[in-house]
């Protein structure tokens, strides 16, 4: 199943809406197909409204670093971004980063062993030093761009939080983010 979360920035004198769904056949058993007609189209009206009334779209997130990001709630509707929330999320974001640094530094004084073993070493255990060198080298690659990744995330959400924390911005506007 597919899972994007995206944030927006939206007027808090603008009501929120939540989308409505069609009528149920139970519903539209005894009505002509006219007036199920104007029923749908009636809802259909009324959702177009609803993601105007979200606001102004600042970011979507795809569904990979949609679905690791399990501090904001999924929801059918749409919820308030607080800045508790963006707290959790900017310290989820700083722990994953963390983590990445973490290995690399990890992976490369694993690398400074090795090639000072590799100096001492025969031809055979040459060859398997240097494989392993160079998987240690292609696993800092991927941690890199991993947590150049992070870091683009963690920057996003720390921009949302800049915008509540000046004060006049945040007596006007909010935050709110749906997650489907």
């Amino acid at each position: 199943m597919s899972e994007y979360t995206t944030v927006y920035l939206r007027s808090k004198a603008t009501p929120l809406l939540d989308y409505r769904e069609h009528p149920s056949f139970e519903e539209t058993r005894n009505l002509s197909k006219d007036e199920i007609m104007a029923a749908i189209h009636e809802v259909d009206e009324y959702n177009k409204n609803v993601r105007k009334s979200f606001g102004c779209e600042l970011f979507h997130l795809s569904t990979t670093p949609s679905r690791q990001l399990d501090v904001l709630q999924w929801s059918s509707s749409p919820q308030i971004l607080t800045t508790e929330l963006l707290d959790e999320v900017l310290a989820f974001y700083n722990e994953e980063i963390e983590d990445y640094k973490k290995s690399i530094a990890r992976h490369k004084a694993n690398i400074a062993k090795l090639e000072t073993r590799i100096l001492k070493a025969n031809v055979e255990l040459y060859d398997k030093i240097s494989k392993d060198i160079d998987e240690y080298y292609d696993s800092i690659q991927d941690f890199e761009e991993e947590l150049e990744n992070k870091q683009y995330l963690y920057n996003k959400f720390y921009f949302a939080k800049s915008i509540l924390d000046n004060k006049s911005n945040a007596e006007d506007y909010e935050l709110v983010y749906t997650k489907c």
